[in-house]
C-alpha cells in the first residue's frame, strides 16, 4: 500500500471478496487498470460514493493511496481518504427471495464515524 501522505496505519476502507471478485472480473473483461474511490458532493446527506474504473496508467495517482488484491488496484482520492475512512466496498447480487432486485457495489460507512441514508450511496461523516 503507498501511504505518501496519509497518517493511518492500516487500510483506510475494508473491501470484501465478493466485491474483489466482481472487480477482478470487470478488469478481465475491459483491461482497465483498477478503480478510483472518492466522496464527491451532494446527494442527501452531504457527500455520495463514488467507484469508477481507471484506463489510464496508475503512476500518474502516486499520491494516492492503494490497496492491492490479486491484479485489482483501489486508489483512493487524497482529499476524499479522511471522509472514506471505515468504509466497507461490498457487491450484492440479485436474490428475489431476500428482496434484493439488481446486482451492485454497496458501500457501508463505520457507523461510529458516519451516518448514511436509505439510498446506500450518500454519507455524512461525524467531524
Amino acid at each position: 500500500m503507498n501511504k505518501l501522505f496519509s497518517s493511518i496505519t492500516k487500510f483506510p476502507i475494508i473491501v470484501t471478496n465478493n466485491a474483489w471478485n466482481k472487480m477482478e472480473d470487470i478488469l478481465k473483461i475491459k483491461k482497465y487498470k483498477g478503480f478510483i474511490f472518492s466522496a464527491t458532493s451532494g446527494g442527501c446527506n452531504g457527500f455520495n460514493y463514488n467507484l469508477k474504473v481507471l484506463d489510464i496508467n496508475k503512476d500518474k495517482y502516486n499520491t494516492y493511496t492503494t490497496i492491492k488484491n490479486n491484479n485489482v488496484n483501489i486508489l483512493i482520492e487524497p482529499i476524499s481518504e479522511i471522509y472514506l475512512i471505515g468504509t466497507t466496498i461490498d457487491y450484492v447480487s440479485e436474490d428475489f427471495k431476500n428482496n434484493i432486485f439488481e446486482n451492485k457495489f454497496i458501500f457501508i460507512p463505520n457507523k461510529n464515524i458516519a451516518t448514511s441514508c436509505g439510498c446506500g450511496v450518500s454519507f455524512n461523516p461525524k467531524i
